[in-house]
């Protein structure tokens, strides 16, 4: 895995200004860090895109615990499945990660749209694959038996899908917490930050005004494997 380049960051954002022109008609929401967006009951009342900020997409058990699924950023339509005519995922919340503005419309508004702009349908299409692919890489974290197996290979996954390369190091540019990491391999706070700490204390892996950043990335695929 590598982190995303600058060039490429470039990119993305020039391409998700021109998704999010198509809908710059939606009804403009904002929500504040911890608001929940879409409630795990109710159906939906719109597709949202994401303008600004990052939504995080998680499950409750029955025991009380955060499941945290999947991190969405700008450019990026939830619920998704939904949107493409899917059924609504019952349990499935949507929570601001941060101060969010999204723009919501229809699900028929965005179906008509990748009906008459094959561009707009490859972008959804590529944004379901790329959900797809996140789920797998959540399923091959959570096979690792150890809390630092699971620990590394979540840090690897938020790099790929978040990093900005800064020099040696990859900045994971997104407000993602202890509690967020241990929500996402089934963890508790304190082991995570346990495993998290070593990591720290090995130079693999540091925080800078609150965002991860891993020192060395072939460092830490060997410390993986």
């Amino acid at each position: 895995m590598s982190a995303s380049p600058s060039a490429n960051s470039t990119s993305l954002k020039s391409e998700n200004e021109s998704i999010i022109a198509h809908f710059s008609d939606g009804l403009l929401m904002h929500f504040a860090k911890e608001d929940t967006v879409i409630n795990g009951i109710d159906n939906p009342e719109g597709v949202y895109l994401i303008k600004e900020g990052f939504i995080k997409a998680y499950s409750i058990s029955k025991a009380g615990h955060s499941n945290l699924l999947l991190i969405h950023e700008a450019g990026e339509f939830i619920p998704l499945p939904w949107a493409l005519d899917g059924a609504h995922t019952t349990g499935l919340y949507y929570e601001a990660m941060c101060d969010v503005t999204v723009l919501r419309a229809s699900k028929d508004k965005l179906r008509s749209a990748m009906g008459n702009n094959s561009w707009l349908a490859q972008e959804v299409l590529k944004q379901a694959v790329n959900v797809l692919a996140m789920y797998t890489n959540r399923i091959q974290t959570l096979e690792y038996r150890s809390a630092r197996g699971r620990i590394i290979s979540e840090l690897l996954n938020l790099a790929e899908r978040f990093g900005k390369s800064q020099g040696k190091k990859v900045i994971i540019d997104a407000p993602i917490t202890h509690q967020d990491i241990a929500d996402s391999i089934n963890m508790t706070r304190e082991t995570a930050s346990r495993a998290l700490e070593l990591l720290f204390e090995e130079g693999l892996v540091t925080q800078e005004e609150r965002l991860f950043a891993i020192l060395d990335l072939p460092r830490l695929h060997a410390a993986l494997s």
